[in-house]
């Protein structure tokens, strides 16, 4: 009867975690819920049970956390309200599978003393966890702790160890209060110093400029279109949707760059080239202004299939980025031809989106540009490939699948942790919200509401230098972490024997 409370306890403890990202940004729950978790865990008295609650856990946190899914699903992909929530679930389910691990680590060191495994091991077993969930199987970085310290000190060790450092030192405090509550005068000692250097070292690696401003600032212009999603692919709002957009762009010529956002041309490059492409890079001649549009690029030289992409339009060239980093049954599905008998419950996309190659910085208005196109800005370790040598960083996104859900303020949340870790300004633009000029640290300097059309305007400033993530990116903390957990494993297999 107990392990089957404490199975309830680790579910609801997961399912409070959200309330510590946006958009409800209750950050102390980002503590407290971990450490009621490793409460749960010491008091586990077998494998099996510490495999249970760290599951139990992770159905709470992804089942609030990522509710979104279903909207995706059920409002725009038109499924059922029982296939929706089923398909839901079983994602929730099964992505909370890779929380087992957590549970096998920490039983790995049940028999240590409470100090040694809430300040050492459950700390580096729950950033081991995170790191292995934002690679396999593609990787769903998602309701990462570091997420909800963009706004406080933590952030600031991001530069350094990327956002897997700042949950450790989350991690960490969580079993430093579990300690400063229930442990010995010594253990209490040790917690409480610990703590106060975690907040004053975070304090003084803020003070640290690690890169520079290069040139001038660049005025630029982000178009939030605001278009439905509901309509947006519609044969008939095709006209509607460029003549918007073109007007947008005709009132900010002014500027030095202006973003469309992702797929902001629902159809191809290629097809729309005389009528669109064309008189837009007469323009960009005319104004000496760069031009960024999402859309969609039909690869005529390279692998069939059309990509997700961005076209750069500047006086006398045009480039493309694609995205890479794609979307498993979203941008892709595989065995896509054997499950068109779902159709008749759920819209299935013509064809599957195909990966792009090649570099991934655009060269625009003067600067060198780091792109990424949606889901690519939730990966640190993709976003430092075209760096230090881009200034600036670009994401263009389309939100517009989760209308009404939590899913646009947890993605800006994410974001924003690429500036930090980067030391670089990061223009993002949405159809539908949340866009966004961020600063290098993290402070979003520019927005406007999301669900509105809107041009959001001002100043960008390049950045130069290599911040130590950008050197390193996940293996200096992943290093860290595995010896730490390795140590810990060979002084239980010594003192077994």
């Amino acid at each position: 009867m107990k392990a089957a409370q404490n199975y309830f306890i680790a579910l609801l403890a997961g399912a409070l975690l959200t309330l510590a990202f946006a958009p409800f940004e209750w950050r102390i729950i980002s503590l407290l819920s971990p450490a009621a978790l490793f409460v749960l865990l010491q008091e586990a008295s077998s494998t099996r049970q510490h495999l249970l609650l760290s599951y139990s856990f992770a159905v709470g946190m992804f089942g609030t956390g990522c509710s979104w899914i279903f909207y995706s699903m059920y409002f725009f992909g038109h499924a059922h309200f029982l296939l929706a929530g089923g398909f839901t679930l079983a994602f929730i389910l099964l992505i909370s599978l890779i929380f087992l691990l957590l549970g096998l680590l920490t039983s790995r060191f049940r028999h240590f003393s409470p100090t040694y495994q809430l300040l050492l091991f459950y700390p580096a077993s729950w950033v081991f966890v995170e790191w292995f969930r934002g690679w396999f199987l593609t990787g769903f970085p998602w309701l990462y702790l570091a997420h909800s310290h963009i706004d406080d000190w933590l952030v600031n060790i991001a530069p350094v160890t990327g956002s897997l450092g700042v949950s450790y030192l989350s991690a960490l405090l969580s079993g430093a209060i579990i300690l400063l509550i229930t442990g010995t005068r010594k253990s209490r000692a040790i917690a409480l110093t610990l703590s106060l250097s975690i907040i004053a070292g975070s304090y003084l690696l803020g003070l640290i400029q690690w890169t520079k401003p290069q040139g001038k600032p660049i005025q630029v212009a982000l178009l939030q279109g605001n278009i439905p999603q509901d309509k947006k692919w519609l044969p008939e709002m095709l006209e509607p949707t460029l003549d918007l957009y073109r007007k947008l762009s005709d009132e900010n010529w002014d500027a030095d760059l202006i973003l469309w956002p992702e797929t902001a041309l629902p159809g191809y490059f290629n097809k729309h080239m005389e009528d669109l492409i064309l008189p837009l890079q007469q323009r960009s001649q005319e104004t000496q202004t760069d031009l960024l549009i999402g859309g969609f690029y039909y690869n005529e030289e390279g692998i069939p299939g059309s990509e997700n992409s961005i076209l750069a339009i500047t006086p006398g060239l045009r480039s493309i980025y694609s995205k890479q980093h794609l979307v498993p049954f979203s941008e892709y599905i595989p065995f896509l031809k054997y499950l068109r008998w779902l159709d008749k419950w759920i819209m299935l996309p013509y064809d599957s989106v195909k990966r792009g190659t090649g570099a991934t910085t655009l060269q625009v208005a003067g600067i060198t540009a780091q792109m990424s196109v949606c889901y690519e800005d939730a990966y640190g370790n993709e976003t430092i490939k075209g760096l230090p040598e881009a200034n600036m960083l670009i994401n263009v996104s389309n939100d517009g699948w989760f209308t009404g859900s939590i899913e646009p303020q947890q993605h800006m949340e994410i974001a924003r942790m690429r500036s930090v870790e980067t030391g670089r300004y990061l223009l993002r633009d949405t159809n539908i919200g949340i866009t966004a000029i961020v600063n290098e640290k993290g402070k979003i300097i520019h927005t406007a509401p999301a669900y509105t059309t809107a041009v959001i305007k001002g100043k960008a400033q390049p950045f130069s230098g290599a911040t130590p993530y950008v050197r390193v990116g996940n293996w200096l903390i992943v290093s860290i972490m595995s010896l730490l957990l390795l140590a810990g494993l060979l002084k239980r297999k010594k003192s077994s024997t």
